[in-house]
């Protein structure tokens, strides 16, 4: 189906009464369930392509779903940029459950509530969220390759100390929160598909990433600090680095 933008312009409101209006949206309606589709079937595709993700790692594309999403909402007006935002979550979301199941393991101990909302509005109804009972089952979660964990900065339960460690095979690659963030997303997920953005650094005496990089600490734990670096380097040439937030 090609659409122009004539087809898509509506006419004025001022000319057209409720039923005219309501069937203008009932075409736009049949016009976005054909494309929905469609884009389903591509996703379809994409999974059975023969350079799809495979391996230890999830077959999650950061990178990928960061530019399409920086795509859309610059191409969106100022006013809508968040509607759209919560609309191509789910489009996405539900193209990647075509290709795979995607279940997630949430914890946090307090105002789960919260953090199960803003992991929901990340990565769409389509995934399955289960909360966890505490933070070591949702990473082990996560390390079998089983899905991906999303984590509550917690002052009392320093979990991402395991990242430099137990956890290594893990790659933070999301925050969830709509200003900074108040849970992180990880997961088996490949360090070349980290979307570009602010990198995640676990440091004691903290890491020199060149003059002029921003820091901003995010939890703290006996001389460790959680923090988020504006800085470019790559995420596997500097210890410390655990992943990305964009």
């Amino acid at each position: 189906m090609t659409l122009s933008l004539a087809s898509l312009r509506p006419a004025s409101a001022d000319d057209m009464t409720l039923g005219a209006l309501r069937h203008e949206i009932d075409l736009l309606d049949d016009q976005m369930l054909a494309l929905f589709q469609r884009r389903l079937a591509l996703a379809d595709r994409v999974g059975r392509a023969k350079d799809a993700p495979s391996g230890t790692h999830l077959p999650l594309r950061p990178d990928r779903e960061a530019a399409v999403l920086a795509r859309m909402t610059g191409r969106a007006r100022p006013d809508q940029a968040a509607a759209v935002a919560g609309l191509w979550r789910e489009i996405v979301g539900w193209g990647l459950a075509r290709q795979t199941e995607t279940q997630i393991r949430v914890w946090a101990p307090a105002g789960s509530g919260r953090a199960v909302d803003a992991a929901r509005r990340r990565f769409g109804q389509a995934a399955t969220l289960v909360e966890s009972p505490d933070a070591e089952a949702a990473l082990a979660f996560a390390a079998e390759g089983r899905g991906v964990a999303v984590l509550a900065l917690n002052a009392e339960r320093p979990w991402w100390l395991g990242l430099r460690s137990e956890w290594s095979d893990l790659r933070v690659f999301d925050g969830c929160g709509r200003a900074a963030p108040r849970a992180l997303a990880v997961g088996r997920v490949d360090p070349a598909a980290l979307a570009p953005g602010r990198r995640v650094s676990v440091s004691s005496g903290g890491a020199d990433f060149g003059p002029g990089a921003g820091r901003w600490g995010l939890a703290t734990h006996r001389g460790w600090t959680l923090s988020l670096v504006d800085a470019s380097v790559p995420a596997d040439r500097v210890d410390g680095l655990v992943g990305t937030v964009p």
